[in-house]
């Protein structure tokens, strides 16, 4: 294959690609828009989910709590009885059986004040910042569907001519020599998808500068690859594309 065909191809290559990148921008803001709004409402999932496991913890903390209580009430009613049966024959035994009662109903109390100062405050907090959250997600979730079916109608409009585009652009990657392609694919990631600027009038049509008579010579030559000294996209001559 030829420079001058080679130099053609990446030409032809960067019509495609100009035409698929005015294609998607048609789509505007609102793919970003997608993509801001869906990653909103993941971090939004994911602390209702943090909230929801912590609110689990500390229901299930009550719920030990209150066993230990329940066993505390039992232990309780037992030792009561022993006291009122007359089965306690000393003073020591009473005394110990006393305690033991005593001992339990603080424990209750503790669990209890412990449960109301440390526990209520917060499951009220988590279950607000909860409500709040749904409201935030019900809102994301209206403005996220309604960026989806703009997306898909803009999508339907345009997909067709899309598609063809992109099979045009699969089958003449084929042809591009794969160091002719790399070159291509570095200058369009710096240049915003604009690898090669035709020569018109001695000057580069893709930044307008000035291109010195005998280099503009040689660049209708097309024997090598000419790159444009100001933008450095590469260079091919209108009577190339012309012919």
């Amino acid at each position: 294959m030829s420079m001058k065909e080679r130099i053609l191809l990446l030409y032809k290559l960067n019509k495609i690609d100009k035409e698929l990148s005015e294609l998607i921008s048609l789509r505007g803001d609102i793919p970003a828009k997608i993509e801001d709004l869906s990653s909103e409402k993941k971090q939004l999932d994911e602390r209702a989910n943090e909230l929801r496991a912590e609110l689990g913890d500390i229901e299930s903390a009550e719920s030990n709590v209150q066993a230990e209580n329940d066993q505390l009430l039992v232990k309780i009613e037992k030792n009561d009885e022993l006291l009122r049966s007359g089965a306690v024959k000393s003073n020591k035994e009473y005394d110990a059986l006393a305690r033991e009662i005593e001992d339990a109903n603080i424990k209750i109390r503790e669990n209890e004040k412990a449960a109301k100062e440390d526990n209520s405050a917060r499951k009220s907090a988590i279950e607000n910042e909860l409500i709040l959250i749904a409201g935030q997600l019900e809102d994301v979730n209206v403005e996220l569907d309604q960026n989806l079916k703009e997306l898909d109608e803009l999508t339907k409009q345009t997909g067709e001519e899309e598609k063809d585009l992109q099979a045009e652009r699969d089958e003449l990657i084929k042809k591009i020599d794969p160091e002719d392609l790399a070159h291509y694919d570095r200058i369009s990631s710096v240049k915003y998808g604009e690898a090669v600027a035709v020569v018109r009038k001695g000057s580069c049509l893709g930044c307008y500068s000035s291109i010195p008579p005998q280099k503009a010579i040689e660049i209708r030559t097309a024997d090598k690859f000419y790159s444009c000294e100001s933008c450095g996209r590469i260079l091919i001559a209108e009577e190339l594309i012309m012919a």
